[in-house]
């Protein structure tokens, strides 16, 4: 599963490296954002989300947790909390998926020679993501350095704050 836009390219060898270009996205992006819902178009637009020097950007960050749930009224929600990188951001990410149709996990192969540690993410950290109109609202892909989350939403909304969102709120809200 690759994005359609946003470049994630991993180098070979010993001393390889991973290109990252989300040019190609941010060029299309104004021709998107109107077939975007709400928050997945606000999300998508922030200024600071593909700026690799900006707190508010979505790479490095890390995942916490990812949950699914039944949200009421026939509807499935998930939400994933993102940790910050504590050089770089200032407060962790949590995005809140509302009438989610597909969720998909990919986790890449380890090599035999990746050292582990206690403090290591299976996932690793967040590469970059791409937001793109979908049938159902729209598709979310994080392209992470241990793989790859998928999800196919009505919307979603992205928060960045000093905690996480509070998804009984969330859930409320969307109950009527």
């Amino acid at each position: 599963m690759l994005m359609r836009f946003v470049r994630v390219e991993s180098g070979q060898g010993a001393w390889s490296a991973t290109a990252l270009d989300p040019g190609p996205y941010l060029e299309v992006l104004d021709d998107l954002l109107p077939q975007l819902p709400d928050g997945a178009r606000a999300f998508a637009s922030d200024a600071d989300h593909y700026d690799f020097t900006a707190s508010r950007c979505v790479k490095d960050l890390t995942v916490k947790a990812i949950s699914l749930r039944e949200a009421g009224q026939a509807r499935v929600g998930a939400v994933i909390e993102f940790e910050p990188n504590r050089f770089k951001h200032d407060g962790p990410l949590t995005i809140v998926y509302d009438g989610v149709q597909n969720f998909t996990m990919e986790v890449d192969e380890m090599n035999s020679t990746t050292r582990i540690w206690p403090e290591s993410r299976r996932l690793g950290s967040v590469q970059l993501d791409e937001i793109v109109p979908s049938a159902v609202g729209c598709r979310h892909e994080i392209r992470m350095t241990g793989g790859v989350v998928i999800i196919d939403c009505a919307d979603l909304r992205a928060s960045w704050a000093e905690s996480s969102i509070d998804v009984t709120d969330y859930d409320q809200d969307h109950a009527q």
